[in-house]
């Protein structure tokens, strides 16, 4: 996983958090204290009991809006030509082979099972020989076409799973790799689809069993009442009340003013402050720069024992603070009062003595 996203996380550490590139081994070491979220449904795969509160699961992400897009014409023909719908069938941008094979497999279960499909267009060339009941479809959004075929072939891409189920339709996975293998069983232990079908062993007789299979009524009934659960997640508001839930908010707070998360702390009031705070305890000579030290809002250790720092700057253009005169007042005397239960609480330790 750190392989394939590593750069995007530390292009995000570097150029948006300024925070230092995480090496594999830092990496691997910070994983077990970083809160995680898994955005695959619940109603798929719920959290098991033994993992940490640290990670959740909050459902699948769906972008709405191409769901109303106009198709070509004659795509809407093919589609609207039968009472019965098509299969959608399609590998993403999975490298198929042998298309021919494979095309061929898919030609003869069609025939065989007296199905209309919509192929995706990485299966097909231009000099295949399409039988009537094939449409060969370019780029086109699956939420849109996903609600007018009767069934789905796909690869087991995490996304396409989702948007299948979502529309309430039976799926055939036919894994190539990696965790597509895992939503092909998970697919099946829902019985809204048959056992995967691995590309390398994918046949005739198999695909027709498969297809026959997600034509039963209780199938489809089973993918409906999948859909309605994932309808009712809405995996990114989760996911952001997640984030949220897991932020340490009370040492991300500045006690001055709570706009600004805190960035820098003044040590002997034991204050955490913003940037924005600090410029206008600055500007009024109430504090030094040498009163600042960094706010660390969490450390962690990482492989080469070093200490990584969490630091949220803030700097206008004018290097001006964001307020009124009368938010800097009242800044101004809060820190004051501060001061002065400080400096009062000293002198009553010494009167005291």
């Amino acid at each position: 996983t750190w392989m394939g996203l590593s750069k995007a996380i530390n292009d995000f550490r570097e150029n948006i958090l300024r925070l230092p590139r995480l090496s594999r081994e830092q990496a691997h070491r910070m994983m077990n204290d970083t809160p995680h979220t898994y955005c695959w449904s619940p109603s798929l795969v719920p959290k098991p009991r033994d993992w940490d509160s640290k990670i959740d699961v909050c459902g699948f992400f769906f972008v709405n809006g191409a769901a109303n897009r106009e198709a070509q014409n004659d795509l809407e023909d093919f589609l609207k030509n039968s009472d019965q719908r098509p299969l959608y069938i399609g590998f993403g941008s999975m490298n198929v082979d042998d298309r021919h094979k494979i095309f061929k497999i898919v030609r003869d279960a069609l025939e065989i099972t007296q199905r209309r499909a919509v192929v995706s267009g990485s299966l097909v060339s231009d000099n295949f020989e399409l039988p009537p009941n094939i449409f060969p479809c370019g780029d086109c959004p699956h939420d849109w076409l996903f609600q007018h075929v009767d069934g789905v072939c796909h690869h087991g891409g995490a996304g396409t799973t989702a948007a299948g189920l979502r529309a309430g339709l039976p799926t055939i996975i036919v894994p190539f790799f990696g965790d597509q293998f895992f939503w092909g069983e998970i697919v099946a232990q829902k019985k809204v689809g048959p056992a995967p079908l691995p590309v390398k062993n994918l046949n005739t007789q198999d695909l027709v069993k498969a297809i026959q299979f997600i034509s039963e009524p209780q199938v489809k009934e089973n993918a409906r009442n999948i859909s309605r659960k994932i309808r009712d997640e809405d995996g990114c508001l989760n996911a952001m009340n997640t984030f949220h839930h897991q932020l340490p908010l009370d040492a991300m707070r500045s006690d001055l003013e709570s706009t600004y998360a805190a960035c820098c702390t003044i040590p002997k009031y034991s204050l955490k402050i913003s940037w924005p705070v600090a410029e206008v305890l600055l500007n009024a000579n109430s504090i030094t720069g040498d009163d600042l030290r960094p706010w660390n809002t969490k450390t962690w250790n990482s492989a080469e024992s070093c200490k990584l720092r969490m630091l949220l700057r803030w700097r206008t253009s004018e290097d001006v603070p964001p307020y009124s005169d009368a938010d800097c007042q009242l800044i101004l005397t809060k820190f004051n009062d501060i001061v002065h239960r400080a400096s009062h609480g000293l002198d009553r330790m010494f009167t005291d003595g």
